[in-house]
């Protein structure tokens, strides 16, 4: 895995597509695989500038019980101003190789989503792990931070 100065950086790695097949999305974006307990990886989309993780309709109900709720909240999005919550559940970044990674991580949730799609936000998620990206090889990196190994 990646090093940084000799010490260790980050722990596992996969692959990840610039587009989802069949979503008409015109400009390549970063799609990471994910897992919620014991179901089959998706794909998520990597937003650095997201303020917080939004789970799709399908996720949600895959976490079900799982979701510790934290209270309510609104956001504004592309979509308009919606209405949900802020819970937190485990999620785990499959490895390709090194190890997979599972941290705890905080996902705004709203009825009103409109997209098939989870989006991994800043805040509650990005900003409490290593990452990176090699966008020659679609290579994306992560691990937890340097005091946590």
């Amino acid at each position: 895995m990646l090093r940084l100065e000799g010490a260790h950086f980050t722990s596992g790695r996969s692959k990840f597509s610039d587009r989802i097949p069949g979503s008409g999305e015109l400009t390549a974006k970063v799609y990471v695989k994910v897992q919620f307990g014991a179901a089959e990886p998706i794909l998520a989309q990597l937003d650095t500038g997201a303020a917080w993780s939004i789970l799709d309709s399908e996720s949600t109900q895959l976490l079900g019980l799982s979701l510790e709720r934290l209270g309510s909240m609104r956001i504004s999005t592309r979509f308009g101003t919606l209405h949900g919550y802020l819970a937190q559940a485990p999620i785990t970044f499959p490895a390709d190789e090194g190890q997979a990674l599972t941290v705890t991580a905080t996902f705004f949730v709203s009825e009103d989503w409109p997209l098939p799609l989870s989006f991994l936000g800043y805040s509650g998620l990005l900003d409490s792990i290593r990452f990176a990206l090699d966008p020659q090889a679609n290579d994306f990196y992560f691990g937890l931070p340097a005091e946590s190994w």
